[in-house]
């Protein structure tokens, strides 16, 4: 496929990280487990607004969120639970990023906050990524406008330069009408199916 692409964005929840938070909303809420819905209604919640982009604490975060969507769990419990989310990275995901050329730009436009950063740090992601977009950090948080904004002018490329991975329907939204190739993915195989139709990657993982 003949392209300009010149930088890979991806998101890091779902993609390149496994999370918990689906299941355990949806456990927590007596509904399905419906990935877009639950992002939906997680994102309606003042609380996950306010410390996704870095205005309050964990703690006070949790007391919130928990009043704000009714859980039925007290808030110490919530934010036991809520700092474990981030389990790990997902199978492929270090040779994924490792098998992109040094000719694009690597990086994540992540929702994301402190707690859950430094967890995801410690995977050892980090050292595959040339930046970070990370909502807490840049104020704004996706599918808003400023956020792939902020990621654009980072990057210093036009939207038809990048190429952006996300496991939210949403957001593959917001980032195809500001011009960005944009492909809902879930998880590194996925991911690497659209890089591969680019030509950035092999279809797969050769042998290490």
């Amino acid at each position: 496929m003949a392209h300009d692409i010149a930088a890979v964005l991806f998101d890091i929840g779902g993609v390149l990280v496994a999370l918990d938070g689906v299941p355990t909303l949806s456990r927590l809420l007596g509904v399905a487990p419906d990935h877009d819905a639950l992002h939906a209604r997680w994102l309606a919640s003042p609380a996950v607004v306010a410390h996704e982009t870095g205005v309050i604490d964990a703690p006070t975060f949790a007391a919130r969120v928990v009043s704000d969507l009714r859980l039925p769990v007290a808030a110490e419990a919530f934010l036991q639970d809520f700092c474990n989310w981030p389990t790990g990275l997902l199978p492929g995901a270090i040779e994924l990023l490792g098998d992109i050329p040094d000719r694009y730009q690597v990086a994540a436009l992540s929702n994301s906050c402190a707690v859950h950063w430094e967890k995801i740090r410690s995977m050892g992601l980090t050292d595959r990524l040339d930046k970070t977009f990370l909502s807490h950090e840049i104020d704004a948080l996706k599918p808003s406008v400023k956020a792939f904004r902020t990621a654009l002018e980072g990057l210093g490329l036009s939207p038809s330069r990048v190429l952006f991975l996300d496991d939210g329907a949403r957001n593959v939204e917001a980032a195809a009408q500001l011009g960005m190739h944009a492909f809902v993915v879930r998880g590194p195989a996925q991911a690497r199916c659209v890089l591969s139709r680019y030509g950035i990657v092999a279809p797969s993982a050769p042998p290490r």
